[in-house]
């Protein structure tokens, strides 16, 4: 993306208005004051800056330009706040091309518009004679027609060819039906609706954009008693079932509000929270919960609360998911059922008992070692080996030593086991994760036992060097944008500038482990791009840009901190010293920003 549309939308857009339809700015000087979105705090610390166009937290330490801040507050990628401020601006973005798989700008926007069509298609039949049934099935579900009506609920009638009608005399062709996933064609080549005589509940995006759907049978339809009760839209250029959150569009203010999030397993335990008032639940939509999804949920709070379907497929959902997100720092609660299978339920029981379980689920780990003391009599062998076969494990995920550290003293008082054969049995558990690992390998090993921060450092750095190691161009690009201080192992950091100033002697990276697992990286990734060296490169120069952004973002923080010591001080002249550092370098990060997005 050209600089001059970057300015161009600066130069249009106010950064105190962009901001200020976010959250709420005080005047404070020359400046403007707010408290910070991004993390709890009892006194305003986030500040922007009218004359300089810039946003800084002084609590947490983010801040940046009016790209920043709605990339960080819409938990969004650069090139789609890119897309938003443009529109907002009144700016045209030249269009680009994506890799061949994924829909270009424009068919994304048409595959969206005909599952949106398909979605308010499905909500006319309901409300139509031919949905009667569907429908009086739904209000025994409790739901209210403002309900049915805020989440666009449907019903799909009993015939293979009437979406397909209505698309056609829109103008859809049967190829771009297919592309958005309402329709299948088999095997003969055959078109036909891909859902039937069920009820709909369209999927939609983070900014509430149709790209999917879930359908329902009908449970006193007989006819469909061999069918499969649910039917899911398929993946498609704009629906990723591992990325998409069932309900995340409406649910997002209240989870950065309430600074905590409950997942639910389906629909139903979704839509009816909302209903009742608990407007913070989001669902996996009966599949595992992903890596992503987990991600996407830490952005906007470190608070999840689980609860699955009590049934064993949902307690291993639970935790595997679990495992995840401890991996991921995440502060993780379950909340437990009892007499009932599921959320919607007890809801339709009563809210307040809905309320009263939310508010009493039990910390992770805890739930598991409350199941050893259920489960088995006190001190037995069977407790024991639960307890080293299923709680052990999973306090190896914990990424807080402080944590790990009261569950291994806790295990001990309850359960009368030593601390020391406790931390043996943790090291095994390590080990066992290891085993099988040559000496070469190791470094991997423990790079993935890593906090997420410190394996994405790390597997940038080695991609860096692999990099430097593989291609003369790439050390010519290296140069060209400079290498500093951004790693931050000593040994790649070492191997790299050496690289750098050609003075790399083969024998030294033959005798690191490191320097070769770098170069295998960059290896095994041309050959996942089908030996194009053009793609690499792309990918190659990207990494750069990556760890020269996370460097800058160390920076930052650094700074923050530096600022608060000299503002206690009453140091004014350092403080205007020090922010014109941070203006530099937040200067710096929009242009790393927009050479990620072209």
């Amino acid at each position: 993306m050209a600089d001059q549309v970057l300015q161009d939308i600066k130069d249009r857009l106010d950064i105190i208005e962009v901001i200020g339809s976010y959250i709420t700015l005080k005047k404070s000087g020359a400046n403007y004051k707010a408290s910070c979105p991004f993390h709890n705090e009892k006194s305003a610390s986030l500040m922007v800056s009218a004359p300089k166009q810039i946003w800084h937290c002084f609590g947490c330490g983010e801040g940046g330009d009016i790209f920043g801040f709605v990339m960080r507050y819409e938990n969004i990628e650069f090139r789609d706040s890119l897309k938003l401020l443009a529109q907002r601006a009144g700016v045209e973005l030249p269009q680009y091309n994506r890799a061949a798989k994924d829909a270009t700008p424009d068919e994304s926007e048409a595959l969206i518009r005909i599952n949106d069509f398909a979605a308010r298609f499905y909500h006319q039949s309901l409300l139509s004679p031919h949905g009667k049934t569907a429908l009086d099935y739904l209000h025994s579900r409790g739901l209210t027609d403002g309900t049915i009506a805020d989440w666009g609920i449907g019903f799909a009638p009993d015939d293979f060819h009437l979406l397909e009608s209505a698309l056609k005399q829109k103008g859809v062709t049967l190829e771009q039906m297919v592309r958005a996933g309402v329709s299948v064609k088999n095997d003969r080549g055959q078109m036909y609706d891909r859902f039937r005589n069920r009820i709909t509940f369209p999927i939609k995006d983070y900014y509430g954009n149709v790209v999917g759907f879930t359908a329902r049978i009908l449970d006193d339809d007989t006819g469909q008693a061999q069918q499969a009760k649910y039917v899911n839209s398929p993946e498609t250029p704009i629906y990723n079932k591992s990325k998409v959150l069932f309900g995340l569009h409406a649910a997002k203010e209240a989870i950065r509000k309430a600074d905590e999030v409950v997942v639910v397993e389906g629909q139903m335990d979704v839509i009816m929270p909302h209903q009742a008032g608990f407007t913070n639940t989001v669902a996996s939509s009966g599949t595992a919960l992903t890596e992503q999804q987990l991600k996407q949920l830490g952005r906007l709070t470190k608070n999840i609360k689980f609860c699955f379907d009590a049934d064993s497929a949902g307690l291993q959902a639970t935790r595997r998911a679990g495992e995840i997100a401890l991996q991921q720092g995440l502060r993780l609660k379950i909340i437990v059922l009892t007499d009932v299978k599921d959320p919607d339920e007890l809801i339709r029981k009563g809210s307040g008992l809905w309320e009263k379980a939310v508010k009493e689920a039990v910390w992770f780990i805890d739930y598991y070692i409350n199941r050893a003391a259920n489960l088995h009599p006190s001190g037995s062998v069977e407790q024991k080996h639960y307890l080293s076969e299923t709680v052990l494990p999973l306090l190896g995920y914990i990424t807080d030593p402080v944590e790990q550290d009261h569950y291994v003293h806790s295990l001990s008082t309850d359960f009368l086991i030593s601390e020391k054969v406790i931390r043996d049995e943790l090291k095994k558990t390590a080990s066992a994760q290891l085993a099988g690992v040559t000496s070469a390998q190791t470094s991997e090993a423990q790079f993935a036992q890593a906090d997420p921060a410190t394996r994405a450092q790390l597997s940038l750095e080695k991609q860096v060097l692999g990099g430097l190691l593989f291609s003369p161009e790439y050390v010519k690009f290296a140069q060209e944008q400079g290498l500093g201080d951004e790693m931050e192992n000593p040994t790649l950091k070492q191997l790299a500038n050496a690289a750098l100033l050609g003075e790399l002697d083969q024998s030294a990276v033959n005798g690191e482990v490191l320097a070769k697992e770098a170069l295998f990286m960059v290896e095994s990734q041309l050959d996942n791009l089908d030996n194009n060296e053009l793609a690499l490169m792309r990918e190659l120069e990207k990494s750069l840009f990556l760890l020269k952004l996370a460097s800058i973002k160390r920076r930052q923080q650094e700074l923050t901190l530096e600022i608060k010591k000299l503002e206690k001080q009453n140091d004014n002249l350092g403080v205007e010293q020090l922010t014109k550092i941070f203006a530099e370098l937040v200067g710096q990060r929009s242009n790393i920003e927009a050479q990620l997005a072209q």
